[in-house]
């Protein structure tokens, strides 16, 4: 018999503070964008719009790595990172109003103050690639491709944990969601649902791959006049799922704090997750330097000029605090087995590193627009940011009180595995 329970579905009566936290959130949320809109509304600025640029794909492409992570570890087979695959790909959905909304605004608002250097000249040749509504059509159709791929995914992963119990506990609107829950399942074999999660896992990596190569060419590379890099998109995929396996530890201690799910979680899990950030952290060093290395070997002024005002000058401290905050930090505490089972060292290098990701973001987007800017100096800036972490983290805490946060028939398969 497994010794895997049901979870309990909802955060529990006595945690009497996630309501509230729910409400500031949404509200921070509304308040901080409805404000960012109408700073950009009343003095619109290429500044401006490039630092909403950047947070907007570094929250993407750390909300977008989720699935991506359920599916890399499903097809690697790996038995440990079982208890964060819902967690995961409720991470990417979570982001998803965010993802849409945001990629209109500032494809349709932000094009003539991003991408100035295309229209300065009406008589230059550009290739049909270089055009407004095609950079909005292409991103868009990505986007709806991904997230129609990764809410398709979640589900089929889903439903095998639902049962017509559930269906009768909770709320009256958790009741009735529960309930078209249960017809979606019926009728469709709940093996079949397993081995098509698996089977399907290399599709979502597709749709991931090409949906963030579109990002990191259209509101990455394109920013600046004439620059290309062939290495660039990977590079800007490497340092998402960093910042995303990253993003997930320390998101699970949010989880962990309001749903009684810690046996799920750990010391063996920590460490895991600590030797794949490893990985990660030394995989964007080669890639950083395989971007690098080409840009200065060649000294075109179009290709290094771009790491150049990034590495002297304005922004230099800025670049090497993220030097150590992506590789130097995060190897010097990951070679050290305790740091590595320890909960709130893996969270604190955990932030560090997405201090870092974000930062290489700002430096992506920002020296391109501005000479001499400083981040998070005005209170628009402040608001956008605030506005994005507290919507995401809404979001996330309602899914909390919704969706079994564990994905009991994965773990049941592993202890089956594991006692054969």
């Amino acid at each position: 018999m497994s010794t895997i329970r049901q979870i309990t579905l909802g955060v529990p009566p006595e945690k009497r503070g996630y309501t509230w936290t729910v409400y500031i959130l949404g509200v921070v949320s509304l308040l901080a964008t409805g404000w960012f809109v109408y700073s950009l509304a009343s003095a619109p600025s290429k500044t401006l719009w490039g630092f909403l640029v950047a947070n907007f794909i570094f929250f993407l492409g750390v909300s977008q790595f989720g699935v991506a992570f359920s599916a890399i570890m499903r097809i690697c087979k790996a038995r440990w990172s079982r208890s964060f695959y819902r967690m995961a790909e409720l991470i990417t959905l979570a982001f998803l109003p965010f993802a849409i909304a945001g990629l209109l605004y500032i494809a349709i608002c932000g094009g003539p103050y991003l991408y100035y250097w295309i229209d300065a000249s009406h008589t230059a040749h550009h290739s049909p690639w270089l055009d407004h509504e095609f950079l909005l059509y292409r991103n868009l159709f990505a986007q709806l491709v991904f997230y129609s791929i990764a809410l398709t995914y979640f589900l089929m992963g889903l439903l095998p944990d639902i049962t017509a119990g559930d269906a009768g506990r909770g709320p009256a609107w958790r009741r009735w969601f529960y309930r078209r829950l249960v017809s979606l399942k019926k009728g469709r074999d709940e093996e079949m649902l397993k081995r098509n999660v698996y089977l399907y896992s290399p599709i979502v990596l597709v749709a991931a791959v090409i949906a963030n190569t579109f990002i990191a060419w259209d509101f990455g590379m394109m920013l600046v006049p004439h620059y290309h890099s062939t290495v660039f998109p990977m590079y800007f995929i490497i340092g998402n799922m960093f910042a995303g396996a990253a993003a997930l530890l320390f998101i699970t201690i949010i989880l962990s704090r309001n749903i009684p799910v810690d046996s799920y979680f750990q010391t063996v899990h920590v460490q895991s997750m600590g030797v794949l950030l490893t990985g990660f952290a030394l995989l964007w060093m080669y890639f950083f330097w395989a971007q690098f290395f080409v840009s200065w070997y060649g000294n075109l002024n179009h290709e290094y000029g771009v790491l150049s005002r990034q590495m002297f000058g304005h922004y230099a401290p800025f670049f090497w605090i993220m030097l150590m905050c992506n590789f130097i930090i995060p190897i010097s505490g990951f070679i050290f087995v305790k740091v590595k089972q320890t909960w709130w060292a893996m969270t604190l290098i955990a932030i560090i590193i997405n201090t870092g990701i974000w930062l290489n973001r700002y430096l992506i987007v920002v020296p391109a627009l501005s000479s001499d800017h400083y981040p998070l100096t005005s209170f628009s800036e402040i608001t956008v940011t605030a506005g994005l972490i507290a919507g995401f983290l809404c979001i996330l805490l309602v899914f909390f009180n919704i969706f079994p946060m564990v994905s009991m028939w994965e773990l049941r398969t592993a202890e089956y595995e594991k006692s054969m």
